[in-house]
């Protein structure tokens, strides 16, 4: 199985596990069930060395920001709304040939539809642009 299959994997499960019910919290029981299922595809992610990114979240942060600074890219009326570690390309590109890497998304407090910044930072420390919608 792929590096990237493998982790897409964990993700998938990762969601689907972590999902509950918006009024109810689950029990003890419920939470080790579902760490019992997720455990092994994380065990078996990081013995083949996919699950760790090689360039940290704090590191690829800093290159953003960088990014920003260097474009004259106003976000001070922005706030940082999600980080996620993710494999860059479409649905036609092959999981070995996908880009892995973080994607930064500030969100503007006016809230102007396609307004948002996004950057995406890859694991040898480039940074780009992402459009947003």
């Amino acid at each position: 199985m792929p590096k990237s299959s493998v982790l897409l994997t964990i993700i998938l499960l990762s969601s689907l596990c972590l999902k509950s019910d918006s009024q109810s919290r689950p029990t003890v029981s419920e939470i080790k069930e579902r760490r019992a299922k997720v455990r092994p595809i994380l065990d078996l992610a990081i013995a083949n060395g996919a699950f760790r990114p090689k360039l940290s979240m704090q590191g690829a942060l800093k290159v953003a920001e960088n990014y920003i600074d260097k474009q004259h890219i106003d976000i001070s009326t922005y706030w940082l709304y999600r980080v996620i570690y993710i494999l860059s390309g479409d649905e036609k590109t092959p999981d070995k040939d996908k880009i892995p890497g973080w994607h930064f998304w500030w969100v503007s407090e006016t809230g102007t539809l396609g307004d948002d910044v996004e950057i995406f930072v890859t694991m040898d420390g480039k940074a780009s642009r992402v459009p947003s919608m």
